[in-house]
């Protein structure tokens, strides 16, 4: 599930706590206490993805209520407000007993709500976590900016339901009776100070100035590892999921790629752009060059998880090739969204491999064949012999492919009425046509065999 499906769970729990408040009176003390546990939960959760995508705390810590009150009214930036704000809206004067199993109506829908909201921390952290490098592309585009306004924007509109639920609690708890009424004092205060504070004013000029801008994280979800016993692809999903763990899992370890890689990426990318392009453009034929180029070239085989990875990308491909031409009874066009997401990550997976490329080139890890001529002993007739060498950049072979995996096309709008646009691709942001494929187009690859001279190769 991705950041967007969350934060729509967020947005509805929020809402449902603060209609089950509407017009009520609190119930029993266990009710209650579950609702201050999730709604002090909620806050936090709030900091904690607030912090994630500023890359750190905007301001240190708010010591009291006093402080972020003075902090609020000033001429601060408005993320210094709305961070301040919800640091001070955790602030409790006392503490409250663990909150039990309840099975009131505002208890647990507030307690959906700050699990989605962490929810969402933990995805965003999982790509960029907290003082370490990023973990994903995705990260790298966070880390430098990319889609954290409006992202920023969509946590302001969780902050503004937030202190619905703060208004409607007051309302709640003042009714409220018998001998745990009078511990209700603090929560009470609490919530009395978010509503008259100017949180809601920072959360709205969050979300104004987050206006327009390129909503890029909504599509964002966890990246898993490739897996050691491969399944078979049979959906787009399915084939998007696995190129994306291959992606992800090499651009954390380049060092890793070797030229069974390299060959199915390019084959891949050939035949995604099939799927979507059916004209023979110049992108085309760089990919085509480049699969027939990867295919000369040989190196050791991948181990461990490099070898999953590779697994998972051949199956990918095998998936892909299929729907060039499909059987009898399969559905030709995909869904346009589809095929703009698993484009996208293929173009993110052939960023991810020209920096696998460079360091395989730097190892020694790939090779490419001499054609020598050579006369035998006591013969007069000369023969034509490979001789393997390790590659270099200057290889036609690794400069074909190269320039595959470093091509970014321009932009070009689709003829296709209601074409899905994929935010998340503004992490590698250009896109190109996407039309339906032209039926009973076959994809022809070159096969190849490891030479032995480089299966017993040392890594």
């Amino acid at each position: 599930m991705t950041v967007g499906f969350w934060q729509q769970e967020a947005h509805r729990f929020l809402r449902a706590t603060a209609e089950a408040m509407h017009g009520s009176r609190a119930g029993p003390a266990a009710e209650v206490y579950a609702v201050i546990s999730a709604r002090s939960d909620v806050y936090r959760q709030l900091v904690r993805v607030t912090e994630l995508l500023a890359g750190g705390r905007p301001v240190p810590e708010v010591p009291s209520r006093v402080v972020a009150t003075t902090i609020l009214t000033r001429q601060e930036p408005s993320l210094t407000r709305l961070y301040v704000g919800l640091q001070a809206a955790t602030i409790l004067d006392q503490p409250y007993p663990p909150a039990p199993r309840t099975t009131g109506l505002a208890g647990r829908a507030m307690g959906r709500a700050a699990d989605s909201i962490g929810v969402i921390g933990d995805i965003i952290a999982g790509h960029v976590p907290p003082g370490l490098r990023p973990r994903s592309p995705e990260g790298a585009a966070i880390r430098a900016g990319g889609g954290v306004p409006a992202a920023l924007g969509d946590i302001a509109q969780l902050a503004t339901d937030a202190v619905a639920v703060d208004t409607e609690l007051v309302a709640w708890l003042a009714g409220a009776e018998g001998p745990a009424a009078e511990t209700y004092q603090t929560i009470l205060d609490a919530a009395r100070w978010t509503i008259n504070s100017r949180l809601g004013t920072a959360a709205a000029d969050v979300a104004a100035e987050s206006h327009g801008q390129p909503n890029l994280l909504r599509e964002l979800d966890l990246v898993r590892s490739p897996r050691d016993s491969v399944t078979a692809v049979t959906t787009i999903q399915e084939a998007t999921d696995a190129i994306a763990a291959v992606r992800t899992w090499l651009w954390r370890s380049p060092n890793q790629v070797t030229a069974v890689h390299l060959q199915a990426t390019t084959q891949l990318g050939l035949a995604v752009q099939l799927l979507c392009d059916d004209r023979d453009t110049p992108y085309l034929r760089r990919w085509r060059q480049a699969a027939i180029a990867a295919a000369e070239l040989r190196g050791a085989p991948p181990i461990a998880l490099a070898a999953s990875a590779a697994s998972e990308l051949i199956e990918a491909l095998r998936w892909t090739r299929s729907r060039l031409n499909p059987r009898d009874g399969e559905p030709i066009h995909e869904h346009v969204g589809h095929l703009a997401e698993i484009d996208r990550q293929v173009r993110s997976l052939a960023a991810t491999m020209q920096r696998g490329l460079h360091s395989a080139v730097q190892r020694h890890d790939l090779f490419v064949a001499d054609t020598v001529l050579r006369r035998p002993t006591g013969s007069i007739i000369y023969r034509a012999t490979q001789q393997w060498r390790p590659a270099t950049y200057n290889d036609d072979q690794v400069r074909h492919v190269s320039r595959a995996l470093r091509h970014r096309p321009q932009r070009v709008e689709s003829t296709r009425p209601n074409q899905v646009k994929p935010t998340a691709s503004q992490a590698f942001p250009h896109q190109f046509r996407v039309v339906a494929p032209a039926p009973n187009r076959i994809l022809e690859l070159p096969t190849h065999q490891v030479p032995d001279s480089t299966r017993t190769r040392s890594r």
